[in-house]
């Protein structure tokens, strides 16, 4: 079986360079944020690897439409099939990958694994070249038939192709594969001839006055072709043998939905792998709902695992995310086109970081939220931004995920450990208990957002909202009670020396203000209770608008100036 040992990217679309690694990696599901280059990356590695000799390629093709820089894509792969290692093919470029030192080298020495570097360059003449080179810089020309043993074949949009039987064609390989020999993978065209007698036997009497025509006409220029009839050209059936295709009874699986297509043809890269390839599959969940999304990559995890083959997909699905160990896991980043790539580190932490927020790996910024009431907050500040001609948080490439409490600082950390832009939105009011501490966030790089010391995000919106907000919040608790004005006016009593005259809204008090908090963040120890007001990710957001319908009126307050500065970060 073929494994990538290493890849090399230059000048090749989006990418302008990119270099990595894969070693000992058999399962590879490249992540990040979109445009990031994952799909070139699989499609360079198809292009390399492919059994097909007529790829076409444009100027666009090229990084920045530099034609004058030419595309280079090289990779180096061990367990290579043996026919290609023997001295008739290129075991004269076989190269040694040195276990001590994890460096290839032309050199063999004891306890070595033989390495074929692989290369396709593209000039501005478009036309491809592939090539095996040794480190002595020797090459020596690759022809399709040879890269069509390594069985590499990309599962993308552009499928249908692989439900026919024709060359090239990871049917046609598992063909070959399977019955161990090239002797009978004829038996298509075969099958073309014999149906192109059947076709010569046929009654094409209706087509005689036409053909007696162009007889006499040729006759009459000194051509004489008496002996015409009409035929299948046997040009058509040799090259468009692909005609020759899967069925579902009188369907072909071409019509069937994208999701069952995709299925299917991986279900053959499955098969094919089984006795020696590659797998590629681009955006793994297309098509398909959740639960066949998380059936698919168990079974092609457990396959892997059973098999040893070498799959790479990518995916911006997090039920894909959450059914894969975190060391699978390729985060890209994309720099003005210089791509670089880390695996997630295999330690639990990080597994239970990735599968509680595993939305946090497809941005460049990540907003780290203590709790609910702050990812509603950052709901409504998007909402603002957006309706005051600033851009998004998608725009700017930005998530929100929830810290869950008292782990949130430690998950910030392990989030910028990935070399990620990380912020926090948090309280101040149990700052001795974090653990890392505000402090170490800082000195890691992470910004923090919070509030005056021992103050609540509660705390400190009640302090900097006017008053007119504070009745907003009121009134909207009367609303989510369905009415039950009493009831509300009850929980602010219990916290009032003065019970809240019918008139309170025309009154306003440092007293009622602070009875209006304690109700607000009343704790209760029954479960099934109703607890704070706004402890909820949808109460959350709602008290964001609040916030946001008289921010302008908070300019100077701490509420303005903190929530100002992560807008600020954002953009």
């Amino acid at each position: 079986m073929a494994i990538i040992h290493s890849l090399k990217i230059s000048n090749f679309r989006g990418i302008k360079s990119f270099e990595q690694i894969f070693e000992d990696h058999d399962f590879v599901c490249i992540v990040g944020r979109g445009d990031t280059g994952k799909t070139t990356i699989l499609d360079a590695i198809s292009y390399v690897l492919s059994p097909n000799w007529n790829i076409t390629f444009y100027d666009t093709d090229f990084n920045n439409c530099d034609i004058d820089t030419p595309i280079e894509i090289e990779i180096s792969i061990s367990d290579v099939p043996s026919r290609l290692l023997q001295l008739d093919k290129f075991g004269s470029y076989i190269r040694f990958l040195n276990l001590s030192t994890k460096v290839i080298q032309d050199d063999y020495i004891d306890d070595a694994i033989p390495i074929l570097t692989i290369h396709l360059k593209v000039e501005r003449d478009l036309e491809p070249i592939w090539y095996v080179s040794s480190c002595k810089g020797e090459t020596k020309e690759i022809k399709s038939n040879d890269r069509s043993k390594l069985n590499v074949f990309l599962v993308s949009d552009f499928i249908n192709q692989h439900f026919s039987w024709n060359k090239g064609t990871p049917l046609y390989s598992l063909l070959k594969q399977a019955d161990g020999t090239t002797e009978n993978t004829s038996i298509v065209i075969d099958a073309l001839r014999n149906a192109k007698e059947k076709v010569n036997d046929a009654d094409f009497t209706h087509l005689d006055p036409v053909i007696d025509i162009i007889k006499t006409i040729a006759a009459s220029l000194g051509i004489d072709i008496a002996n015409t009839l009409t035929s299948i050209d046997l040009k058509d059936l040799s090259i468009k043998d692909g005609r020759i295709c899967l069925h579902d009874e009188n369907i072909p699986f071409r019509l069937k939905g994208k999701g069952s297509k995709r299925l299917i043809s991986i279900g053959i890269q499955i098969a094919l792998a089984k006795l020696g390839g590659i797998i590629l599959i681009d955006e793994l969940e297309q098509g398909l709902e959740p639960d066949r999304v998380k059936h698919l990559i168990r079974t092609l995890y457990n396959n892997n695992k059973k098999n040893k083959t070498q799959i790479f997909i990518t995916t911006h699905s997090q039920n894909v995310v959450e059914e894969l160990e975190c060391d699978n896991l390729f985060f890209l980043n994309n720099d003005s086109g210089v791509l670089t790539g880390n695996f997630i580190p295999s330690e639990d932490k990080y597994q239970s970081l990735i599968r509680f927020c595993p939305s946090a790996i497809y941005a460049k910024k990540i907003i780290v939220c203590e709790g609910k009431t702050e990812i509603g907050i950052c709901r409504a500040l998007d909402q603002y931004r957006i309706n005051t001609g600033s851009s998004s948080f998608t725009t700017n490439n930005v998530v929100y995920v929830d810290g869950s409490g008292s782990s949130f600082t430690d998950r910030a950390l392990r989030l910028k450990k990935l070399e990620l832009e990380v912020c926090i939105l948090s309280d101040s009011d149990r700052d001795e208990t974090l653990n890392p501490t505000k402090d170490e966030l800082l000195a890691a790089g992470i910004i923090i957002i919070d509030w005056e010391a021992g103050k609540s995000i509660e705390r400190q919106i009640f302090d900097d909202l006017p008053w007119n907000g504070i009745v907003n919040l009121v009134d909207y608790r009367i609303k989510d009670k369905k009415g039950n004005i009493k009831s509300v006016i009850d929980s602010i009593n219990e916290f009032s020396v003065i019970p809240l005259t019918p008139n309170w809204k025309e009154t306003p008090t440092d007293e009622i203000r602070d009875s209006i908090y304690q109700a607000c963040t009343k704790k209760v120890p029954k479960p099934d209770e109703d607890k704070s007001w706004f402890k909820r990710i949808d109460h959350g957001e709602e008290l964001g608008n609040i916030i946001f319908d008289y921010f302008e009126e908070m300019k100077g307050k701490r509420l303005h100036i903190k929530l100002q500065e992560l807008s600020n970060w954002i953009g």
